[in-house]
């Protein structure tokens, strides 16, 4: 082996290569011949122009495989000293210094004895697009060329770097990167369009619960921009506000559906038209337990307009559509639907046909009931056509509501008399209209309370020289009625009769009147009413003082006969009572589960 060769072999010793030779076995023979010696004169001189430096090509000699290798360990021990070289520490530091600061400092290279930032290195196309004092990355921590040969002098360079802006916003950028940087952002954006869609939906939420108009949801948000709420550029126009409260709506159907299904709970449905601007519209309502605590809740479902008529099939169909629309399918239905009430109109309840006849088809155990309420207003109405004068007391309370509802003149001279008498004034509505008994009840309180002023309204207009003798000739005979002992005595009656229909009508409304409670307040209703055809009530006791005195609160009465026929009428209202709200099989089954109306004694209880 030559001694450029035996250096080699050391040197590679040294770094932890080692050389091998192979060579052939001892038994087997190399023949040489004119070819081979032509081979090694060519590796010879290709070995020669290698050591000069021109380029060796391949050689596919056994020789020229050896050369090669021998090329391969020149290059590794040329790589592993460059390696060596560069990674001395800067001066006057130590090869454990390094370490510590490093392991204080990721991001502090050191290399070939200078120092560079690998952080600043990373964020350095990123922050070149930022402008600010402060932010201008120096070169030399980008490029690993800062040095010194003072080692104090180095840390504080050190120091400096680590502690300025650049550095940390450098820093912030790379963990920014690892941090998935743009998925971040996008929901960001998507949480706050939702903070400002929340706030549209809240004040369409608002709008239609305070039974606003749709416009005025822009005011609205306006109104919250300038008390500092974020609420964006969308999501402000009336049609917006229609379909934010349209999908809260459904959204609200389907999960009180949902619970509904979830607790198991047996449902009942309420069904009533009504007309609004000349279109006929099916309101529905559920009956059912939705917090599953046993409290039974009315809960509106739908409002549907019937644009195909209002036949029983048009309701019946509009009817079975909204409550498939709302998640409530046939299945539900068979299980779970118990009962169906309406206002008894025949359309609803008839009996070949009715909407009623038609769901009992698909649903058989569906029991029908006619609302109380209901029933209640057509006994009074009943005992009104039974009665005769109860038309002429209607026909003068209604002139009375149209003499102050459809003149502002009348009802600001109203006005001034109740001034004048230092008293309240009641507002005078319609009587036995489609509205409830309440509402009657309303009306005749207001003529009682608002009597003096009325009287001297009528006496001040048909003494008022400004108008013309036709009309100081009606208000002289509005106060002849008025003032008519027999009239007094009618609005008495009245008064008494619609006081206990008004408390027993509110008492059909309550959310939670059962079945066993109504029957009760009906069969006392009645029991009140028939006692006053005797005694009379608290109203009629006053009016007759007023009458035997000739003054009822301080008008003077004039003598004459009352329309109703008292008796005959307390007994009109009681027997309409009774034929339209019986006490049915199914309250009399109820009523033996109901501890009131158990046996106090035990000899009632054996029997």
């Amino acid at each position: 082996m030559s001694k450029r060769k035996l250096n080699q072999s050391v040197s590679l010793a040294h770094f932890g290569f080692t050389s091998k030779k192979v060579t052939p076995r001892d038994d087997q023979e190399t023949p040489r011949d004119d070819a081979d010696d032509a081979a090694a004169s060519t590796a010879l001189a290709t070995r020669t122009v290698s050591e000069s430096g021109a380029p060796v090509p391949p050689s596919h000699s056994p020789e020229g495989g050896e050369v090669e290798a021998e090329r391969s360990e020149d290059a590794a021990v040329a790589e592993v000293a460059a390696t060596a070289a560069s990674d001395f520490p800067p001066a006057g530091w130590t090869t454990k210094q390094v370490g510590e600061w490093k392991d204080r400092n990721p991001w502090l290279e050191i290399k070939a004895g200078k120092l560079g930032c690998l952080v600043c290195r990373k964020a350095k196309t990123l922050l070149l697009s930022e402008k600010g004092p402060g932010l201008h990355l120096s070169e030399e921590w980008i490029n690993g060329d800062v040095t010194s040969p003072d080692a104090k002098q180095l840390r504080k360079k050190i120091y400096k770097h680590r502690d300025s802006q650049a550095h940390a916003r450098s820093v912030e950028i790379v963990q920014m990167k690892d941090k998935e940087t743009l998925p971040n952002c996008f929901i960001d954006v998507q949480s706050d369009l939702l903070k400002k869609t929340t706030v549209s939906f809240r004040t369409a939420y608002t709008v239609a619960k305070e039974r606003l108009s749709y416009k005025k949801l822009n005011p609205l948000m306006t109104m919250q921009e300038l008390n500092g709420a974020e609420v964006g550029n969308i999501h402000k126009s009336d049609h917006a506000c229609a379909e934010i409260i349209s999908h809260i709506a459904k959204e609200m159907r389907r999960k009180f559906v949902s619970n509904v299904k979830e607790m198991d709970s047996k449902v009942s449905i309420t069904i009533d038209e009504s007309t609004v601007h000349g279109r006929p519209y099916l309101i529905i309502y559920v009956r059912c337990d939705v917090s599953g605590k046993g409290d039974v809740d009315n809960v509106f479902l739908d409002i549907v307009e019937l644009t195909d008529g209002v036949d029983a099939e048009s309701i019946y169909n509009s009817m079975m559509a909204s409550l498939y629309k709302a998640g409530m399918d046939d299945d539900f239905l068979k299980t779970h639907l118990i009962s169906i009430a309406t206002d008894g109109a025949a359309v609803l309840t008839g009996k070949a046909s009715g909407l009623v006849v038609r769901l009992k088809n698909n649903f058989p155990n569906v029991q029908s009931v006619h609302c109380l309420a209901h029933r209640l207003e057509l006994s009074v109405k009943d005992a009104l056509k039974e009665v005769g004068g109860t038309n002429q007391f209607e026909i003068f309370i209604s002139h009375l509501y149209s003499l102050y509802n459809q003149s502002t003149r009348n009802s600001r001279l109203l006005k001034e008399a109740v001034a004048e008498l230092n008293m309240e004034i009641l507002k005078i509505g319609q009587i036995f209209t489609i509205r409830w008994v309440a509402s009657s009840f309303k009306t005749v309180k207001a003529v009682w309370k608002d009597f003096p002023a009325l009287a001297l309204h009528f006496k001040t207009s048909s003494e008022n020289a400004s108008r013309n003798d036709l009309e100081r000739q009606k208000y002289k005979g509005l106060l002849k009625h008025l003032t008519n002992s027999g009239f007094v005595e009618d609005l008495a009656v009245m008064k008494d009769i619609l006081r206990e229909l008004q408390s027993l009508s509110l008492k059909l409304q309550r959310r939670e009147m059962t079945l066993v409670d109504s029957s009760v307040h009906i069969k006392q209703t009645i029991n009140v009413l028939t006692a006053m055809k005797t005694t009379g009530g608290r109203s009629t006791k006053k009016a007759e003082q007023g009458v035997s005195s000739g003054f009822f609160k301080d008008a003077e009465l004039t003598e004459g006969r009352g329309k109703i026929n008292k008796p005959r009428f307390y007994e009109s209202v009681v027997a309409t009572l009774t034929k339209r709200l019986p006490e049915s099989s199914l309250v009399q089954t109820l009523k033996a589960l109901d501890k009131r109306f158990w046996p106090g004694e035990q000899e009632d209880l054996t029997l």
